[in-house]
């Protein structure tokens, strides 16, 4: 009668498992924080953005993709289970076939790269919901009910839209708050309208005829009569490799909200941009707008348009107003 040793009956039994139990070696793990999505996990940890539908697969205890949570868990499909495979099969002396065959490695010595870190200059949120100011109201589509019958709206909350062209399931829109009329503080010229966006939504279906979506990303209050705007990939401003403070003179024709800034980290609106050749990442220096000039502050551009920009205040030593000067 064969014995089965201790050493052979280890390697059964962990042979077994790699044969008859491979979902009991998981994936990496990836805790969800606030503001994360299937789509931006995807494309961050799987680098596809496209394979959110693997994530969410990979994950049956997600049941509604569109509802996750700050301090859920995910396993990460991947390499991850497929390297423990191999470091058990090195363990116990379990060689694949074509590692039977002697190879002899050829030293490859490998060249260094310098992996530049990117300093972005804003947040998402800050730069998205900062907006623009333009002179062409583009809209496509409108919130104009919720099932809650609610008014105030945020994230994980249920609308119902209309759109102005077909949006199918999973389709995305920014959610755009009223826009505001700006008017130059020194001209009186009409300069446009301030476009800013509230948060993200996705369509998810019919209800009673109704086109209903999830609110999926919120930066500010969401209410009905909100407008839509076609979902486009946001591209987060950069620190410049090297300072630019251009011999540009402005004015400062509109502050975040209502009332005078006080404070770092508020934003301010330009009456100069692209047109008149600032870039993003460039400083100023904020002066009062009455004589001696007071020096009040400093401000860095995050984002652009032809004869407007929008920049955020880095420091404010005293308040800062509408009809202000920016210069260098």
């Amino acid at each position: 009668m064969k014995i089965c040793t201790s050493n052979n009956l280890f390697r059964f039994l962990v042979i077994s498992v790699l044969v008859l139990f491979p979902a009991l070696l998981i994936a990496s793990e990836y805790i969800i924080k606030q503001g994360d999505t299937l789509w931006d996990i995807s494309e961050e940890r799987m680098k596809d953005p496209f394979l959110w539908k693997k994530l969410w697969k990979a994950n049956p205890h997600i049941k509604n993709p569109d509802l996750i949570f700050p301090g859920q868990k995910l396993n990460i499909p991947g390499e991850a289970a497929e390297k423990k495979k191999e470091e058990i099969r090195e363990e116990v002396g379990v060689v694949p076939k074509k590692a039977e065959k002697e190879i002899i490695p050829v030293k490859i010595t490998p060249k260094k790269i310098t992996v530049q870190k990117k300093n972005y200059l804003a947040p998402k949120e800050i730069l998205l919901q900062s907006g623009y100011i333009s002179d062409d109201i583009k809209s496509a589509g409108k919130i104009y009910g919720s099932p809650q019958m609610k008014t105030l709206m945020g994230r994980g909350d249920y609308v119902y839209i209309n759109t102005d062209k077909p949006a199918p399931i999973n389709t995305r829109f920014y959610i755009v708050s009223k826009p505001k009329k700006i008017v130059h503080p020194v001209t009186k010229d009409t300069v446009g309208y301030l476009i800013r966006i509230t948060g993200v939504l996705e369509t998810v279906g019919e209800d009673n005829g109704n086109k209903k979506a999830l609110i999926l990303e919120s930066y500010g209050e969401i209410i009905l009569e909100d407008t839509l705007a076609d979902f486009y990939p946001v591209e987060l401003p950069v620190e410049p490799v090297k300072e630019r403070r251009p011999a540009i003179n402005g004015v400062i024709m509109k502050l975040w909200n209502e009332y005078n800034i006080s404070g770092a980290d508020g934003i301010v609106y330009l009456d100069k941009g692209t047109a008149d050749g600032i870039e993003i990442g460039d400083i100023f220096n904020i002066v009062s707008g009455e004589k001696p000039n007071i020096p009040l502050g400093i401000a860095q551009v995050i984002s652009l348009k032809d004869k407007t920009s929008v920049a955020l205040l880095k420091k404010a030593f005293s308040e800062i107003k509408a009809g202000d000067l920016f210069r260098n």
